[in-house]
Parts: C-alpha cells; structure tokens; sequence
C-alpha cells in the first residue's frame, strides 16, 4: 500500500503516534511518505534521520513568524486558530507534486493542524483524519486549570471554536480515527456522522523487560515532552505539591524529569535532587532504571503515552485518574491512583516501602500493553481501517 502520512510532528522518538503509526506500516511492508512541517534545528535533524533510513520526507519551514501571522488570518472568523497554524503555500505544492507524480492509495492526516491540507485532497483521494484526541475538551481544561495567564486566555478563545470545527471535520472526512475509547465517546455524541468515527489504539513495539536489578532504589520519573502545557502542568504540580510531601519522609528521593524541549519553568527545577535531562534517545532506557514512574496529569485528552512507556518497561506506576482515561486498568491491579496531592504522596511512599507490590503492579503493566498495545496489532488495525476508506466504505 502506498501511503501519504501527513503529520504536524516529524516523526522520532518523542513523537510517539507519528513515529510508531510510520515504522508500524513500514515494518508491515507498505510504503509511507512523510509530509510535515520544520520548525527548528531539531525538526531537521529528525528529517534527515528519516531520510537516511529511506523515508521519502516532504517538508517546509515554518517559523513562530509565520504561525503567528497564520493564526491571525482567522482570529475573527470563528476558525480556530490551530486550524491554519501550519499551513505552508510551499509544502501544499510540494504535495501537490508529489501525488500527482506517486499517487497514493490512501492519505493519512494526523491532527487539526494539518487538516486544511487534507480537506484540499478529499476530492481526488481517498482521506483519512486522525484528531488523535478531542483536541477542545484539552483546551477547556487547560482554560480552567493552566496556571499560564496567556495560556489561560488563549485556551478560553480556542475551546468553543475548537468544539464546532472538530466535529464539522468528521463529516468531512471518509474516516476519523481517535487514540482512546473517551475521545471516541466525546466525538460520537450528537453527532450524526458518528459511525464514521473510529478508535485506532497507538502501539509499541514490546521489546525485552529491564531486569529488576538495574534499578535505581529510590529514583523517581516522570517522562513527557516538556514543553507541551499539560506535561509543563503535570511536573510543576508534582514538584510544587507532592514532592515536598514525599520528601518529608524520603529526604534523599531523586526525581528525573525526562523529555524533550524542557520550557525554562521546568529547567530551573533542576538542582543536586531534580535532573532535567532535555532530549534524550531513549526515554525506556531511563525508566528501566527507575524505582517508580509517575503520571501526576492535572488535566489532558486522549491516551497518555507515559503510560504505557511504564507498562512497557515493566516500571510501577503512580498516576492520577486523568492519566489513565481511555485505559482499562484498575487501581491496585495495574496502578495505583492518586488524585489528591497527598494521596500521590501516600502511594508513592507505600511503593517505596513495598518491593513486592512495586514487582507485581511492575508485571501486571507489562501484560497490559502486550494484550492491547503490541504495535504489530494496531498497525493491522490501522491497515484494516484504510482498506475500507480506500473501499469507499464510510460506515463501519
């Protein structure tokens, strides 16, 4: 199958859908071409690791400038802005080329921000949008919950828009898939299109379980790229709320803050007890190492992919139940859940004191997200999906 995968995020290790949905096809024998947008040294470095493996990569830059100039193109219509942040005059002909020269069989839009390309291609190919999540009710929560005035403000202008553009894109579409069962809820009611809504889980590749004894004895983790609000929320929440907590009866306790792009909120945590390590190349390679992960999320949409990170290496997780939505897990089966700083505080605590514990709920993860993760079954879920866009199936 020939395959256009346009996507706002050039493909790599801290772009998870991305990443996994290009190698997961690739893997399963399909051809995948990337289109996407550079917004930095990064992005282009990340373009040409992909091109080095063979992936043939369309792309254009575009700079805060240019965003910013795109969003106010539509501030006084009722678009939201997201909807024309990315657009590029530059990538659109290249695309344009493209399929003219390789027609695809099927074109693979993920998220809002590139769906303006998508909406000019459904007349001539068959189209499938990705929302990834309900991309409104994360701005309604972060209009409520962001501790960024200017975040504040911005999400109480995007969530109504938000809401109104995300469900007129469904009927616009042959095909829309979301990362969990709650997005799938949110984007089926009321809506008269709903059955053309689909969930399409993320996969991992299931790869070989840290042994238990590379870990550290009391390290913390929590993982995420760190310059996306929800995560920023999450680590200042825990570190200003909880860790002092902790830290009451652990006060030798290290915390890892691990991801890409930290914001300087997060880089001036980092002290003899906090590490912020910026971008590193394996993410499952530091949580192999440590003693329990954390998902403290004080707001967010769609699946959280910490999560399964820590299922995947067998790492004991504490998490608030905004973490696991879209997750069929259990508290103290899976988990432990915690939504109140001290209760998080307390469960931590309790996983420190508890090997036992920490093994089990460690083992229990890892089941999880070898039955409903494996990036071989979602891949073949996915394929399934564009096989009946490509059909002209819409309801299914």
């Amino acid at each position: 199958m020939n395959i256009l995968y346009l996507t706002p995020h050039v493909p790599n290790p801290t772009k998870i859908r991305a990443h996994f949905h290009v190698r997961g096809l690739r893997e399963a024998g399909h051809q995948v071409t990337v289109a996407t947008v550079e917004r930095g040294a990064d992005d282009a470095q990340h373009v040409q690791s992909l091109r080095d493996q063979g992936v043939t990569v369309l792309s254009a830059k575009v700079g805060k400038i240019t965003m910013a100039a795109n969003a106010l193109t539509v501030l006084p219509s009722r678009l939201p802005l997201q909807s024309q942040l990315l657009w590029s005059e530059a990538l659109w002909r290249t695309i344009q080329s493209h399929v003219r020269a390789n027609p695809p069989d099927i074109i693979h839009v993920e998220h809002l921000r590139m769906a303006r390309y998508g909406l000019r291609l459904t007349q001539d190919w068959p189209v499938l949008w990705d929302a990834v999540d309900y991309l409104s009710a994360l701005y309604r929560q972060a209009a409520r919950s962001s501790r960024n005035l200017p975040l504040r403000l911005i999400s109480r202008l995007e969530a109504p828009r938000l809401a109104a553009y995300e469900r007129w894109l469904t009927g616009q579409f042959a095909a829309t898939i979301v990362i969990s069962s709650n997005d799938l809820a949110l984007f089926q009611a009321a809506n008269p299109v709903a059955s053309r809504v689909h969930l399409a889980l993320t996969g991992v590749p299931i790869t070989s379980v840290p042994a238990i004894e590379t870990r550290a004895r009391k390290t913390l983790i929590i993982t995420g790229t760190l310059n996306y609000h929800p995560n920023v929320a999450s680590v200042l929440y825990f570190v200003n709320e909880i860790l002092p907590l902790i830290r009451r009866d652990e006060p030798d306790i290290q915390l890892q803050l691990v991801g890409a792009n930290p914001v300087g909120a997060v880089q001036a945590l980092a002290s003899d007890q906090i590490e912020v390590t910026g971008f590193v190349p394996s993410i499952t390679d530091y949580l192999g190492q440590a003693t329990i992960a954390l998902a403290p999320v004080v707001y967010g949409s769609g699946m959280q992919i910490k999560v399964l990170e820590a299922f995947l290496t067998g790492t004991p997780l504490v998490a608030t139940e905004v973490a696991l939505r879209g997750l069929d897990v259990r508290h103290k089966e899976h988990v432990l859940v915690a939504d109140t700083p001290a209760d998080f505080a307390s469960a931590v605590l309790r996983l420190l004191a508890d090997p036992d514990l920490r093994a089990r709920l460690g083992a229990a993860g890892r089941r999880y997200v070898e039955q409903h993760h494996d990036l071989r079954a979602t891949t073949a879920r996915l394929v399934e999906i564009y096989q009946r866009v490509i059909a002209g199936v819409h309801d299914f």
